[in-house]
């Protein structure tokens, strides 16, 4: 797909990429350069709330920590 920037430097997203994107008027863009390609990325509005759970799935678990931590409790 292939849009056209005009004089002001103005471009529009198309339609399914700020459907599927959740892209709306108030969406704050970064754009990045990379290897000769821009990068354009939606700011989620709540960063915070849009990063919980990423991680899950990875690394020891919250009663692995635990458990750990117990074990270390009674080496000392």
């Amino acid at each position: 797909m292939q849009t056209t920037v005009s004089v002001r430097g103005q471009t529009v997203i198309p339609r399914h990429i700020r459907e599927e994107l959740g892209i709306t008027p108030a969406t704050r863009l970064e754009w990045k350069i990379s290897n000769g390609a821009i990068i354009v990325l939606p700011i989620p509005a709540d960063p915070v709330q849009s990063s919980i759970g990423i991680l899950k799935g990875r690394g020891p678990s919250t009663s692995d920590l635990l458990a750990e931590r117990k074990a270390d409790r009674e080496k000392e």
